[in-house]
């Protein structure tokens, strides 16, 4: 039982070790890419925040207690992109789940009109996390992590 419990992680872990995702520098090269095609912006200063996961029970501990330090440092970021000019966020997730209740938490009362905001993540909540951004007034980009 304990062979085939060790096999079954191999498989998973290896699984998920084969799924080759974007790094960091692609995803905003593609995110600057997006932007400025589609706003005319000449050399878009990108602000990045990256929403850390810690593992399925912790991730859901966080979602369950509102998202303390990620959401205020979140709406921090939001709050920043407003008064900084020719500029736009890029969020950067790994737990769909997270993002979106951190995403969501944070953009509460905001209002991101004119804004260009880029999440990329994977595509699981990525339709949630467009009508919850496009509500603020922001437009929104989306970048599949996946390659």
């Amino acid at each position: 039982m304990k062979k085939l419990a060790i096999a079954l992680l191999v498989v998973v872990f290896s699984g998920c070790a084969a799924i080759e995702k974007k790094s960091d520098d692609e995803i905003y090269q593609a995110a600057i890419d997006a932007v400025t095609m589609d706003s005319g912006k000449v050399k878009p200063k990108a602000l990045g925040y990256k929403i850390s996961s810690s593992g399925m029970v912790s991730d859901q501990i966080v979602i369950g207690a509102g998202g303390g330090r990620i959401v205020t440092g979140l709406r921090d970021a939001f709050i920043f992109l407003r008064k900084t000019p020719n500029s736009f966020l890029v969020i950067m997730g790994e737990n769909p789940s997270l993002d979106y209740a951190m995403i969501s938490n944070a953009v509460k009362d905001l209002d991101l009109s004119d804004t260009h905001i880029v999440y990329s993540g994977l595509d699981a909540k990525q339709t949630q996390i467009a009508k919850v951004i496009k509500k603020t007034g922001a437009l929104y980009y989306f970048i599949d992590k996946h390659k």
